[in-house]
């Protein structure tokens, strides 16, 4: 196929991904002040004026408008533009590696939960139990997807890691009700084994942003930190890449005993 259809196709799915990322900082603008995400028109979070069509192209208003808002020209947060290129971006991403198939809109869906997530996640240290129910329809359509995951794996799946989580957690602390519940919901999307694929990388993601906390003194005496954009990270790793992780990790520590 000649080169322009393909830049026309993926033109097209990025701009979808970015009005579906722009949809990604309603959400997590509007749940933490329980506000309805689903009503209402889009507004300057300073001023309060209702934004026009022209106001909210994906990214490019952004850039038009010169990061500061139409009506009371304060700045705008970058916060925002970000997350709409990477919703267009995961998009391409998701279409490039699966095709225009039904795992690539689930791929999206899973991507498109776990971002608002993290964004809330980071911004108030809570998961609203709005985005578990919403990982429902990502549990069914993986059965009929990935029927190599067996009904077994997935139940497994569910709490290989949610119940250790919740006996650290009354242990020593360090995990939230959210992150359990995320952890279980995934795990009955992926099965036991990529769950703890997931699991792995998450932590491991922790680990160096606290190393880099800790190196840079950016983080004062801050205590405690949000699991679960970590844990998002590694749920969406695990979605792409787990059989290719966990053949390495056996290949590298267990390769030798054969």
């Amino acid at each position: 196929m000649p080169i322009i259809p393909y830049v026309v196709i993926y033109s097209l799915v990025f701009i979808f991904g970015a009005c579906i990322g722009s949809f990604y900082n309603v959400i997590a603008m509007r749940v933490p002040i329980e506000e309805s995400f689903s009503e209402g028109r889009s507004h300057c979070p300073k001023c309060k004026h209702e934004l026009s069509v022209r106001d909210l192209v994906p990214f490019f208003s952004y850039i038009f408008l010169k990061g500061k808002c139409r009506y009371c020209k304060e700045a705008i947060s970058v916060r925002y533009p970000l997350i709409e290129l990477f919703g267009g971006l995961s998009a391409v991403f998701c279409v490039y590696q699966l095709g225009f198939t039904l795992e690539a809109l689930l791929a999206f869906y899973v991507i498109s939960v776990m971002t608002p997530l993290s964004l809330i996640d980071f911004a108030i240290q809570e998961i609203p139990d709005g985005f578990h129910i919403a990982m429902i329809p990502a549990i069914i359509l993986s059965y009929f997807l990935f029927p190599e995951v067996t009904l077994t794996s997935r139940i497994i799946g569910f709490f290989v890691i949610s119940v250790p989580m919740v006996i650290i957690g009354e242990i020593a602390g360090g995990f939230g009700g959210g992150d359990v519940r995320m952890m279980a919901v995934a795990g009955a999307m992926l099965g036991w084994k990529a769950i703890l694929c997931a699991f792995l990388v998450g932590i491991f993601v922790a680990l160096f942003y606290c190393i880099y906390i800790m190196a840079t003194k950016k983080g004062g005496m801050q205590t405690a930190i949000a699991f679960g954009p970590y844990l998002a990270v590694g749920i969406v790793v695990a979605y792409f890449y787990s059989e290719p992780l966990i053949t390495w990790y056996l290949n590298m520590f267990f390769y030798r005993a054969y």
